[in-house]
C-alpha cells in the first residue's frame, strides 16, 4: 500500500516539473515574442498602442494587447466596458497619429506624440511654440491642446462691453478688456461686476462667443447638466443636455421658451435654481424689503443686501413706467396697482423665496391672478394674452406649491418674529465673504469664524464650486447614463476617469417594471429606482412595532470589526450584514492597532487612521496611513489634529516633529469631556468625549460600550438596565434614538440609503489610498455638512445595524434654546428634501452622488419617566404649535 502511494507521488511530481518547465518555456516564447514584436513596432514611424498595455486590468486583455498591435484583434479579447480607460489610452493614440501624420517636420512631429501622451505638459507646449520653432506647424487637431487661439488684443472687443445692463459692469468692461493678460482674469472680472452669467445676455452673448471655453473639458455648467435628466420630456432633455454642455448659443433660446416656463417642467426648473443657489433659512437686515426681516423660518435663495438694493432699482424701475422683466413675459405696471403689492413683488422677485416642501419659488396661481387684474397695464401686452395664459407663465398651477403674497403683505409678522431677534443662528458664510474662485467653511458656533478655501468652477458659466481635493461627477454628452469622474485641483479640473454607462430601463421587481426616479415600497420597506438600479432601506418588517434586531440577533454586546472598519455588536449581525467569518475579527476596530507590526518602510511614520469604507469590493480597507518622516508643514498642507495633551498642531506633519501622539484629527475641541471614556451609537469606546465628537459620530452614553439597543422608531427603553443615559437638557423634544443606540439625543434626523453599485464603479477606478478615502462614510458626512447653513448644529452618523446611513444634525451648545434646536430640525428636514430631490450639490460631488433616498425619522422623545410622558409630549407639542404660530403668524 505505502509502495503504491509513493508511485503515486512519484508520478504528481513528474507531473507538476513538466507543468513548470512547460510554463517557463511558454513564458520564454512570450518574452521572445514580446521583444520580436517591440522590436517591430519601434520601427513603426506612426503609432503603437503597446503603451496602453500596462493599463488594461484584466490579464487576458493585457496579454492580448502585448502580442498583437492592431485594435481589432484587441476588441476580441478586451471589453470597453470593463476596460474604459484602456480604450481611452488607444483612441489617444489614435488621434495622436492622424493628427500628428499631417506635420512634415520630424522634430515636430516627435513633439506632436509626446503632447499627446502627456496632453497636461506646459513645457511641451512652450517647446513646441518657442524653441522648435513648430508653430508654423501646428496642424488644427493640436491647437486645442496648446491653447493657441486665444484673443490676441482684447481691446478690439469692447463693443460687446456697449450691450452691458448697468454702469458699473460697462466701466469694468471696458477696463478689463483693455488691461488684462489672460482669459482667467477677463471672465473673473466680469462675473463679479456683471453676474450671473447668462447665455441670453446680450453682453455674455457677444463676449463669450470670442473666447474659447476650454475648461480641461468640463461643460459650461456641469451642475445644471446633471438636472437634464429630470426633464419630463425627451425633447427638452435634449435641449437641456446641449445647451449646459457647449451648444447654449444655440440652443438656450428653444429651451428657455419651450421648457423653463413649461409647467411639466418644474421638477428641472426647480433643479436648475438650486444650481445657482439653494435654499436658505432666514433672512434679516434688509432696508428696502424690510417686511421680510427676521423670517428666521423662512428660507429664500438670496436673502442679502446685494438683493435688496436690487429690489430696490427694480421698483423704482417699475414705477416709472418700465417693463417688467423677470417673469417670463414683457409687462409695465398700471397706475392703479398698489406700490405696497409692487413692492412685495420686486422683493420677491430678488430674494427669491421658497417652498419649504419642494423649494419651488413661483408664487401661487390665486395670488397671481388677483394681482394681474389689477396691476397690469394691458396696453402693454399682446392681443393673444390674457390673464389666465400671463399666470401660466410665471405662477405655480392651482394645485401646486407655492409663494403666497398675502404672508408677507401682512405689517404683524415682523413685530411678531421680534421674539426671536437675539438669537444667535445662521452662519458665517451665508453672505460669502470669500471670493469668486473660492469656497467658504465655516468652523464653529459663531458667526464670526470661517475659512476660504481654494475650490474649483463647474464650468464657465457655472456658480457652483467645490473644494480643492473634491471628487465629482460629471455627465458625459454621448448618452443618458454616462458619467466620467474628475477631481478639482489647483490647476482646475485633472485626473479624469470615465465610468461606465447604465441603463436607466433596467429596474424590475419580478415582473413589474418600475421607472427611473420613482418610490415604491417592498413590505415596510421604502425604495427607490435610479440610474438602473433599485436600493431601499433595509428594515425589520416583523411586527414593526417590536423592538428588534435584524435576522432576529440576540441583544449581546459581543463587538466584531469587519474587514470595511465597521464595527458591528456581535457576529451575529455583522453575519447578517453579508460578512463570512473570514470578513471579521473578534472585538471592536478601534481596539485594534493597525500600526502593529507597522505596515510602512522605515522612512515613513505610521499614524492610525480609522474609516469605514462604503464600498463592498473594498480590499483593504487601510486603517492606517503613512507620513514621511522627512514631511514639511505648508499653509497649503493645513489640516490640524490634536494630541493627547489637548495642544493642536497645525498637521500630522508637524504632530511628528514634535514627537507627540495623535489624540484625535481636526482642531482641539473646547465644551468637551477628556477625561472620561465614552460609547458611542456606532458601537465603539473612545478614550473622550472629544475623540468621539471628532470622529463624526454620536456619544450614546458615558463609560465603555456594554450594550446594543434594539431598532425601531418608537421611543422606549432599549438596553439593559446598567447603561445610564445622560438627561435631556430639554426634556420632550423633538429628537431621535439612533438605530442600535440605548440614548435619545435631541435634533434634526434621517435615514439615508445609497447605491453600493456606483461607488463601487467609482472605485474601481481610483489608483491609490489616497484617491480611495473619497468613498468612506466620514467623506461623505463632511461633503453633507458642507450643505448645512447652519452653523449652531453639528452634523453626525453612523452606519445603522441594517446597512442604511444613519444622520442627525445635533445643536453644538450644552444647553440649546428651543429655537436652536428647531433650526436643526429644519435644516435637517432641507437636506433632507436636496437628497430626494438629487440637488445639483448632492448629484456632482463624489460619494454624495451615491444618494438615491432619504427619510425623516425624528419625532418627539424623552428621557424622563414613561408615566408622565403623554401629558409632558402634548404640552410639548403644543408649545412648539404655539411657538410656529408665533413665528409664522398662523
Amino acid at each position: 500500500m505505502c509502495e503504491d502511494k509513493k508511485i503515486l507521488l512519484t508520478k504528481s511530481v513528474k507531473m507538476w516539473i513538466i507543468l513548470k518547465i512547460m510554463i517557463h518555456l511558454f513564458l520564454l516564447l512570450a518574452n521572445s515574442s514580446f521583444a520580436s514584436i517591440q522590436k517591430d513596432s519601434e520601427k513603426i514611424d506612426d503609432w503603437n498602442i503597446q503603451s496602453c498595455c500596462s493599463i488594461a486590468r484584466n490579464i487576458r486583455c493585457r496579454f492580448m494587447c502585448k502580442l498583437f498591435n492592431q485594435t481589432l484583434n484587441i476588441n476580441e479579447s478586451c471589453r470597453r466596458s470593463d476596460e474604459p480607460e484602456f480604450f481611452s489610452c488607444i483612441v489617444s493614440r489614435q488621434n495622436a497619429k492622424n493628427c500628428c501624420a499631417l506635420i512634415s517636420n520630424v522634430t515636430c512631429k516627435t513633439i506632436c506624440k509626446e503632447i499627446f501622451n502627456e496632453p497636461g505638459n506646459i513645457s511641451f507646449a512652450k517647446y513646441y511654440n518657442n524653441k522648435a520653432k513648430c508653430f508654423n506647424h501646428v496642424p488644427k487637431c493640436l491647437k486645442s491642446i496648446l491653447g493657441i487661439g486665444k484673443i490676441e488684443d482684447p481691446s478690439q472687443y469692447t463693443h460687446c462691453c456697449e450691450k452691458a445692463k448697468n454702469l458699473e459692469c460697462l466701466e469694468t468692461c471696458r477696463r478689463i478688456l483693455r488691461t488684462a493678460s489672460s482669459e482667467k482674469e477677463i471672465l473673473d472680472a466680469l462675473e463679479l461686476k456683471c453676474n450671473p452669467v447668462k447665455p441670453h445676455s446680450p453682453m455674455w452673448s457677444c463676449f463669450l462667443n470670442l473666447v474659447p471655453t476650454k475648461l480641461n473639458h468640463i461643460p459650461l455648467d456641469a451642475g445644471k447638466l446633471s438636472c437634464c435628466a429630470k426633464a419630463s420630456t425627451t425633447t427638452c432633455e435634449n435641449l437641456c443636455r446641449k445647451t449646459y454642455y457647449a451648444e447654449w448659443q444655440i440652443s438656450w433660446q428653444q429651451f428657455e421658451n419651450d421648457c423653463l416656463s413649461s409647467r411639466k417642467e418644474t421638477e428641472m426648473r426647480i433643479c436648475l435654481q438650486d444650481s445657482d443657489s439653494s435654499c436658505k433659512f432666514g433672512c434679516n437686515g434688509l432696508s428696502f424689503c424690510s417686511a421680510f426681516n427676521k423670517k428666521f423660518l423662512n428660507s429664500f435663495r438670496s436673502c442679502s443686501i446685494t438683493a435688496d438694493e436690487a429690489a430696490s432699482r427694480e421698483f423704482d424701475y417699475w414705477s416709472g413706467g418700465g417693463i417688467l422683466y423677470g417673469l417670463g413675459v414683457s409687462l409695465r405696471a398700471a397706475s392703479s396697482c398698489p406700490i405696497k403689492i409692487l413692492r412685495i413683488l420686486a422683493c420677491i422677485l430678488h430674494l427669491q423665496p421658497c417652498n419649504s416642501q419642494t423649494h419651488e419659488t413661483r408664487i401661487c396661481y390665486n395670488d397671481c391672478m388677483e394681482i394681474v387684474s389689477t396691476c397690469v397695464d394691458w396696453s402693454s401686452v399682446t392681443k393673444n394674452n390674457s390673464s389666465k395664459s400671463l399666470c401660466s407663465k410665471f405662477s405655480s398651477s392651482s394645485t401646486s406649491p407655492c409663494i403666497s403674497i398675502k404672508s408677507f403683505l401682512k405689517d404683524s409678522y415682523a413685530s411678531k418674529a421680534e421674539v426671536l431677534s437675539g438669537e444667535n443662528v445662521g452662519s458665517s458664510c451665508n453672505n460669502n465673504p470669500c471670493q469668486n474662485d473660492q469656497i467658504c467653511l465655516s468652523f464653529s458656533n459663531t458667526l464670526s469664524d470661517y475659512r476660504c478655501q481654494p475650490a474649483c468652477k463647474l464650468g464657465i458659466m457655472s456658480k457652483q464650486l467645490v473644494a480643492i481635493g473634491s471628487w465629482i461627477q460629471i455627465p458625459r454628452l454621448e448618452k443618458q447614463g454616462c458619467y466620467q469622474i474628475c477631481q478639482c485641483t489647483l490647476n482646475g479640473f485633472e485626473r479624469c476617469k470615465i465610468l461606465n454607462c447604465f441603463s436607466f430601463k433596467s429596474c424590475w421587481v419580478q415582473d413589474r417594471f418600475i421607472s427611473h426616479n420613482t418610490e415604491f415600497y417592498l413590505e415596510c420597506n421604502k425604495c427607490r429606482c435610479f440610474m438602473g438600479e433599485i436600493t431601499c432601506f433595509r428594515k425589520n418588517c416583523i411586527e414593526n412595532r417590536t423592538p428588534t434586531l435584524p435576522c432576529d440577533c440576540p441583544a449581546h454586546y459581543v463587538p466584531v470589526c469587519s474587514r470595511l472598519g465597521v464595527t458591528y455588536a456581535s457576529s451575529c449581525l455583522a453575519k447578517c450584514a453579508g460578512f463570512t467569518g473570514d470578513d471579521i475579527e473578534f472585538g471592536s476596530c478601534l481596539s485594534k492597532d493597525p500600526c502593529t507590526p507597522s505596515p510602512c518602510n522605515e522612512f515613513e511614520k505610521c499614524i492610525a487612521k480609522f474609516r469605514v469604507c462604503l464600498s463592498t469590493i473594498y480590499r483593504p480597507c487601510h486603517q492606517y496611513e503613512c507620513v514621511p518622516l522627512n514631511c514639511s508643514s505648508t499653509k497649503e498642507s493645513w489640516e490640524p489634529v490634536c494630541d493627547k495633551n489637548n495642544h493642536e498642531h497645525d498637521s500630522l506633519c508637524s504632530l511628528i516633529k514634535a514627537e507627540k501622539k495623535l489624540g484625535y484629527r481636526g482642531p482641539c475641541m473646547k465644551e468637551c469631556n477628556i477625561h472620561e471614556p465614552v460609547c458611542s451609537t456606532n458601537g465603539e469606546s473612545y478614550p473622550n468625549e472629544c475623540a468621539a465628537l471628532a470622529d463624526r459620530t454620536i456619544v450614546d452614553y458615558f463609560g465603555p460600550c456594554v450594550a446594543v439597543g434594539l431598532t425601531n422608531d418608537i421611543a422606549k427603553l432599549r438596553c439593559i438596565s446598567t447603561v445610564t443615559c445622560p438627561e435631556l437638557d430639554i426634556p420632550y423634544c423633538t429628537g431621535v434614538t439612533p438605530p442600535g443606540a440605548c440614548c435619545p439625543v435631541c435634533g434634526g434626523a434621517s435615514r439615508l440609503y445609497y447605491s453600493r453599485k456606483q461607488l463601487d464603479r467609482i472605485l474601481y477606478m481610483m489608483d491609490d489610498d489616497q484617491d480611495k478615502d473619497a468613498i468612506t462614510l466620514k467623506t461623505m458626512l463632511i461633503n453633507l455638512e458642507r450643505r448645512v447653513q447652519v452653523t449652531q448644529c453639528s452634523l453626525r452618523g453612523m452606519l445603522t445595524p441594517e446597512g442604511d446611513i444613519f444622520v442627525a444634525l445635533l445643536p453644538i451648545d450644552k444647553k440649546p434654546s428651543i429655537f436652536q434646536l428647531r433650526s436643526c430640525v429644519l435644516e435637517m428636514e432641507k437636506l433632507t428634501i436636496m437628497i430626494t430631490k438629487k440637488n445639483p450639490a448632492i448629484m456632482m460631488e463624489v460619494p454624495l452622488s451615491a444618494l438615491t433616498g432619504a427619510e425623516v425619522v425624528h419625532t418627539q422623545v424623552s428621557s424622563t419617566a414613561p408615566s408622565i410622558k403623554l401629558l409632558n409630549g402634548m404640552l410639548s407639542s403644543f408649545c412648539f404649535t404655539l411657538l410656529n404660530c408665533i413665528i409664522l403668524n398662523c
